[in-house]
Parts: structure tokens; C-alpha cells; sequence
């Protein structure tokens, strides 16, 4: 199920990112599997720096699984924030796990709730998890925290950088 995300995922960003982005995305992705980070994190960097929502993503998933001085749930959040507001459900997801458990970012059940029900709207095999998520978090928040979260959900709108189209919903 994993790899179909990854293959879903990729396909999604290749159609976004055009033929330009598709083999340094690739050999991200296979460094990444391979647990190689630190030369994931090399190909990554630019391209997340340019403004590409999954390579921003992929570039969080190595700061929050790598080793040692590299990994860095901070960094990761980050990342993971950047390529949220642009509309990256995965990304989206990761950031709502990081607000519940505060790791990286200060703990904030309005906001994972928030990311959750963002990511919970697209039509990914994910967006279940994300509503089960979500679900269980607001057995744990007040009506109050839940209202706001819910507002903010509705004010929700991607980020869009110069020239670049609309992320899709």
C-alpha cells in the first residue's frame, strides 16, 4: 500500500513538475528508500528551495526518519509546513501527526485538526487515515478548540508561488 502511495504520489508530482524535475525526483526517491538521506537531502534541497510542494514533502520525510546530526523533527516541520500550504496532502497529514504529539512544533490540537481535515479532502487512500485522525483528536479537544479548528478549515486556500498554477484539490 505504501509504494502505491509513492507511486501515486510521484506520478502526481512528474504531471505538476513536468520532465525537467522527473529523474532528479526519481533519484531522490530511490536514495530515500534506500536510506541513503544525505543524498536524498542533495537532490531535495534545491528543488523544495525553488518552491516544489512534494519535493518539500519528500525533504521533510528525511529530517523526520534520518539518523544522527541529520534528522531534525524542527527542519522536518518545516518542510512539511511549506508543502502544506501549497496543498501537498501527504505533507498536510505529517504536519497534523507533528502538532499532536508537539515534535518540532509546539503542541496544537486546533492546528492538527486543522491539517487533518485538510488532508482528510483529498481523494488519496490516505484521506481515511487523516479522518480517523482527526476524529480521535477532537474526542480529546473542547467544542470551543474544535469550532476554531473547523474555522479554519473552511479559510483554508493553497499558497501559490509566482507563476505557478494552482495546486490541485
Amino acid at each position: 500500500m505504501k509504494r502505491s502511495l509513492i507511486g501515486l504520489c510521484l506520478l502526481l508530482s512528474f504531471a505538476a513538475a513536468g520532465p525537467a524535475l522527473a529523474a532528479p525526483l526519481d533519484d531522490a526517491n530511490a536514495a530515500y528508500q534506500r536510506g541513503d538521506y544525505a543524498t536524498a537531502e542533495k537532490i531535495l534541497l534545491p528543488i523544495a528551495e525553488a518552491g516544489n510542494p512534494y519535493a518539500q514533502y519528500r525533504l521533510g520525510m528525511v529530517y523526520s526518519e534520518a539518523m544522527g546530526e541529520m534528522r531534525s523533527t524542527a527542519e522536518a516541520a518545516k518542510w512539511f509546513e511549506s508543502a502544506a500550504l501549497q496543498g501537498q496532502p501527504f505533507a498536510q497529514y505529517k504536519l497534523g501527526i507533528l502538532y499532536v504529539k508537539g515534535d518540532g512544533v509546539p503542541k496544537d490540537f486546533v492546528l492538527a485538526y486543522m491539517w487533518f481535515s485538510i488532508s482528510a479532502g483529498h481523494t488519496l487512500s490516505d484521506a481515511s487515515e487523516a479522518a480517523r485522525q482527526r476524529d480521535m483528536l477532537a474526542a480529546r479537544m473542547t467544542t470551543t478548540q474544535v469550532a476554531e479548528a473547523k474555522k479554519l478549515v473552511r479559510t483554508f486556500r493553497p499558497v501559490r508561488f509566482e507563476g505557478e498554477a494552482a495546486p490541485p484539490r
